[in-house]
């Protein structure tokens, strides 16, 4: 009989893994969009500080004027910039490029995408932002701001009925992961835990306006490193409270840590869950507010580049 072969299982990429990967590669994509504005501003901040009479008698206006070798080039990686940008949209009606990568990770690029272009185009006009093309680029701010907010709103959302299920089992599994905690230690009281966990009453989630509502889910997240950073204080000596920072770093006492981590998702997935229904609503009218700023840029852009082409510009 001949010997049987063994065969290897192909090693299979994990959720962390990928998660990781995706990681780098947007950290990549915005180190290299802050090392591009930073070179710019570094190189052309004597031009860019100039009144306008006065940039044309710099020996850089050749270049860093919107028509200019280094200017024209920056309108034209504007334009790319934003071209890609809108695939975040086209995947939805382009089957195969829906295809390649989940939306969350294309939202995490069109986000970086939509912070990146509109320096790109502030240096590739030189900052002066009048007629169409001004126009063009305060549109397109307001884009990139809204979109900011859209993120974070999306953020808050299970994407599926899955998720929102395991957010619960996962609530639940935290309750009994920090009764274990702290049972049978000295450190941290049920009172002083609560403290920290403490959210918004849900009818007051409920009634509240949107921009109050935006306002509070920020602060409440804002506030999540600072209230973390109190528990650890109550269990660490002064020398440790300097290495910590005050506690914002970890104090490596695994019996504070464990408890720490406990609390500081819980606090995480309890804010997601109180604030669902209303982030939900709150995106969905984002999407109304977004879409119509986005298609004005893309109108008052080509009549921008329309005009450059006729009069000579390419």
């Amino acid at each position: 009989m001949a010997d049987a072969q063994v065969v290897r299982p192909m090693p299979e990429t994990t959720p962390r893994a990928t998660w990781s990967s995706h990681r780098t590669r947007v950290l990549a994509a915005a180190g290299a969009a802050v090392l591009l504005i930073a070179s710019l501003s570094v190189y052309g901040w004597d031009y860019y500080v100039l009144p306008l009479e006065m940039r044309p008698f710099s020996p850089k206006h050749e270049i860093l004027r919107p028509s200019g070798t280094i200017g024209l080039n920056l309108g034209i990686l504007g334009v790319l910039l934003f071209t890609l940008i809108f695939l975040y949209a086209l995947r939805k009606v382009i089957p195969w490029l829906g295809r390649f990568g989940i939306a969350r990770h294309w939202m995490d690029f069109h986000v970086v995408l939509g912070v990146s272009a509109p320096l790109v185009i502030a240096f590739h006009a030189s900052f002066k932002f009048n007629n169409i093309a001004g126009g063009a680029f305060w549109v397109m701010l307001a884009v990139a701001l809204s979109g900011i907010v859209g993120r974070y709103l999306y953020a808050q959302i299970p994407r599926s009925l899955d998720e929102a299920a395991n957010t619960y089992r996962e609530l639940h599994k935290l309750e009994m992961q920090l009764a274990e905690a702290l049972h049978g230690q000295k450190l941290y009281s049920s009172e002083s835990i609560e403290r920290i966990l403490r959210m918004p009453r849900p009818e007051h989630v409920r009634n509240s306006s949107v921009l109050r509502i935006v306002t509070e889910m920020v602060l409440v997240d804002l506030s999540r490193p600072w209230r973390v950073a109190a528990l650890r204080r109550q269990n660490v000596t002064f020398s440790s409270l300097l290495f910590t920072l005050g506690g914002l770093l970890s104090t490596r006492r695994p019996e504070v840590e464990e408890v720490v981590a406990v609390v500081r998702r819980k606090a995480l997935l309890t804010k997601r869950m109180l604030f669902l229904d209303r982030a939900e609503r709150l995106f969905h009218l984002w999407h109304v507010v977004h879409r119509p700023f986005s298609y004005a840029f893309v109108v008052l852009a080509l009549i921008h580049i329309i005009n450059a082409v006729r009069l000579g510009y390419f």
